[in-house]
């Protein structure tokens, strides 16, 4: 029982290894659904750079004005050192305020759809102007029994969850990793959904791609668990140890009866 059980433990401890059976075999394909298009969302903030064939033909930038945003925040320090983003930041109505334009709503559409239609804004106004769009704190953060907690920044704008945990420096020995919560912000709630990482269907989880602002929690093991409370910590032991003594005595006593 105690081979079994050590057998299972492993297999609870280690990476998509739970799948089609398969074993050493040159490749395994696994089917991965395409990563969903990021949108955007309340809180972000964008980078945003207009070029426009009007500055070709004169010595002044007339578009210097939109190159810089005008919201500056701080992120806290996690796996990253503490930085400054300038930007333009996205209210929670989903809007922006843009240089000369004014409020522009950006908010839930793709990266693509937002540079299609800042451009058509700009079209009135500029020569042919061309916009590039980016998030510049597009993080989510890790906590629970990893390396080590706190914001992960995503670059590129894409992030997966083995890649938020190996930045996070991996979960523990005490952690499971066969039920990961991820807590993710929908449509003004909080949704709170599992990912079993042992297993390879977890490529085609909701959660494999992770959004911005998404939380990620490992909990702890069983063992773990059991060392936190304190019945089983210190009264279990207490309470067994006492029933075990009056058995002991009880069987003396049966013992110098029989005698």
């Amino acid at each position: 029982m105690l081979g079994l059980g050590a057998c299972q433990v492993s297999k609870r401890t280690v990476y998509l290894s739970q799948g089609d059976g398969l074993q050493n075999d040159s490749a395994v394909v696994v089917n991965v659904p395409m990563a969903p298009e990021t949108r955007i969302q309340p809180d972000d903030i964008l980078a945003i750079t207009v070029t426009s064939e009007s500055s070709l033909n004169l010595e002044s930038d007339p578009v210097a004005i939109y190159r810089e945003g005008t919201t500056t925040q701080t992120i806290a320090p996690g796996r990253i050192s503490a930085s400054t983003n300038s930007g333009y930041l996205v209210d929670g109505n989903g809007n922006i305020e843009f240089p000369v334009v004014g409020k522009i709503k950006l908010g839930s559409l793709t990266m693509l759809e937002a540079k299609q239609q800042l451009t058509q804004v700009l079209s009135n106004k500029l020569k042919k102007p061309v916009v590039d769009i980016r998030i510049t704190n597009f993080k989510v953060s890790v906590v629970g029994e990893v390396g080590s907690s706190g914001f992960i920044i995503a670059p590129n704008q894409r992030m997966t969850i083995l890649e938020a945990l190996a930045a996070a420096g991996d979960i523990n020995l005490n952690g499971r990793k066969d039920n990961v919560m991820v807590i993710r912000q929908n449509s003004g709630r909080q949704e709170i959904g599992y990912i079993d990482l042992t297993k390879r269907s977890a490529f085609s989880s909701p959660y494999y791609y992770l959004k911005q602002n998404d939380i990620i929690n490992v909990s702890p093991s069983i063992v773990r668990s059991q060392e936190a409370n304190a019945f089983t910590r210190v009264y279990l032991p207490t309470f067994t140890t006492l029933i075990s003594a009056v058995l002991a005595v009880y069987g003396l006593i049966q013992i110098t009866k029989n005698r």
